[in-house]
């Protein structure tokens, strides 16, 4: 008798002791969330009154063809948020998509500052009559060209103008070694390119292989065609093998057949 009555006294105490396990769990879930709670509207009152409006917008870079006051206003009419909510990568790709603009970067100031620096496209040549290209071969729009009128020209009938700047690129690079620099690049309906240069010297290069052709040509230009610059007119590359000079009026002959000797050139 006296056993069982233990046993039921120790039941009682597990039982009671397993209520009051319970308790404590239960008040301890309810105090990490409420705890939880606490902090996260802490945190939300902490970033809403950190993330005030931006009150100020710095720009650094050497512009040329742009204003200050354009890039912070294109900046200031796409701000969507505060100082913290504020979408940079968003406003980034807004700014790289300006016609004028190479590379941007943007970061936080604190407190409430916008720093933006932007690295400018170049105009590299002339496109037609009026208009510009970049390196990319990407048009701009240019108010004042007064000073750009030195720019090398490009013009073609067949193709794009990434094409054309391309193209640009690498004919230049290949006429390094002559010295020889490109004032207008020219393509025809047929596909068909031409090269004038400062000196006043015409390049007619065909429909293809221009590198090829270019190469040749440096060869030629070493091997003794460079001693006759200022008499040179026309050098024709369209020869499978070779390449083709028309001479200025009123030269002599000996100094063309010199020349024919020692460059192989055809007749």
């Amino acid at each position: 008798m006296a056993t069982q009555n233990r046993r039921g006294a120790n039941r009682q105490q597990q039982a009671a002791s397993g209520r009051f396990d319970r308790l404590i769990d239960g008040l301890s879930r309810v105090f990490t969330l409420m705890l939880l709670v606490v902090v996260a509207y802490g945190s939300s009152l902490m970033f809403r009154e950190v993330d005030q409006p931006v009150t100020e917008i710095l720009v650094a870079g050497e512009l040329t063809y742009m204003q200050q006051q354009e890039l912070v206003d294109l900046v200031s009419s796409e701000i969507d948020g505060g100082f913290l909510s504020i979408d940079l990568d968003g406003l980034r790709q807004v700014l790289q998509d300006h016609p004028w603009v190479d590379l941007v970067s943007i970061r936080r100031q604190w407190p409430s500052t916008l720093s933006v620096e932007v690295v400018e496209e170049v105009p590299i040549a002339r496109w037609g009559e009026k208009g510009f290209l970049n390196r990319l071969g990407e048009e701009l729009n240019i108010a004042d060209n007064s000073a750009l009128a030195d720019l090398p020209v490009l013009r073609t009938q067949y193709g794009s103008s990434k094409e054309m700047m391309k193209s640009y690129q690498m004919l230049a690079q290949l006429l390094l070694p002559t010295g020889l620099k490109l004032a207008e690049l020219q393509r025809d309906n047929l596909g068909v390119w031409r090269v004038s240069t400062v000196r006043g010297i015409e390049l007619v290069l065909g429909r293809d292989q221009l590198g090829d052709k270019l190469k040749r040509l440096a060869l030629a230009w070493e091997s003794g065609l460079k001693n006759e610059l200022q008499n040179i007119e026309t050098i024709d590359l369209r020869y499978p093998n070779g390449l083709a000079v028309a001479w200025k009026d009123g030269l002599l002959v000996s100094a063309q057949n010199h020349l024919r000797e020692n460059t192989d050139l055809p007749a």
